[in-house]
C-alpha cells in the first residue's frame, strides 16, 4: 500500500511542477528578482508619529540593508487615523476604542517621475481604556504600532505584486 502513496505524491507534485507556481520573492533566471526592485524604493517622510512608524517599518522590510544609495523608485504615503469608541458601558464610558489607519500610497519613477502604481490601505487595531491615563497611552501607542505595521505589511505585499507582475511581463 505505501507504492500507492509514493505514486499519489508523484502525481500531484508533476501536478504542482506544471500549473506555473513560482515564488513571489524568486529571483528570474537573467534578470532582476522581486527583492532587488523592492531594495530599490525609498519611502519619503510621512508626517506625524504613525507615519514615522509606518515608514520606519517599510524601509526595514523593503530594504533590510539599508536605504538605497540611487533608488529607482519613490513611494508617496498620505495617511489618515480615526478613533471611534467600541464599547460603551450606561454611564457613557468608553471601555475599548478602535484606531483606524487609512493610507493611500503612490510608487513614482525616479528618472521620469511617472506614476507606476497607486493604491490604498485599511488597517484597524482595537485597544482597551481603563482609569489609568498612562495605562491607557500605552495602550493606544501599542495600537499604532500595530496598526502601523499591518498597513507596511499590505503596502509591501502590493508592491511585490507590482514588481513580480511586471517582471514577468
Amino acid at each position: 500500500m505505501w507504492w500507492c502513496r509514493l505514486a499519489l505524491l508523484f502525481a500531484l507534485l508533476g501536478l504542482v511542477a506544471g500549473c506555473g507556481f513560482r515564488p513571489l520573492y524568486g529571483q528570474s533566471p537573467g534578470g532582476q528578482g522581486t527583492v532587488a526592485e523592492l531594495a530599490s524604493v525609498a519611502v519619503n517622510p510621512i508626517p506625524d508619529r504613525l507615519g514615522q512608524l509606518l515608514r520606519n517599518h517599510l524601509r526595514d522590510q523593503l530594504a533590510p540593508r539599508g536605504t538605497p544609495a540611487r533608488p529607482r523608485y519613490r513611494l508617496e504615503i498620505a495617511l489618515a487615523s480615526a478613533s471611534e469608541g467600541l464599547a460603551i458601558k450606561r454611564d457613557e464610558e468608553i471601555t475599548r476604542s478602535n484606531l483606524k489607519l487609512t493610507a493611500r500610497f503612490t510608487l513614482r519613477s525616479t528618472a521620469s517621475g511617472e506614476t507606476l502604481l497607486q493604491g490604498h490601505t485599511r488597517s484597524v487595531a482595537s485597544f482597551n481604556l481603563v482609569r489609568s491615563d498612562f495605562a491607557n497611552l500605552i495602550a493606544r501607542r501599542d495600537a499604532e504600532s500595530r496598526v502601523a505595521r499591518e498597513t507596511g505589511d499590505q503596502i509591501a505585499t502590493r508592491l511585490a505584486i507590482f514588481f513580480d507582475r511586471r517582471r514577468s511581463g
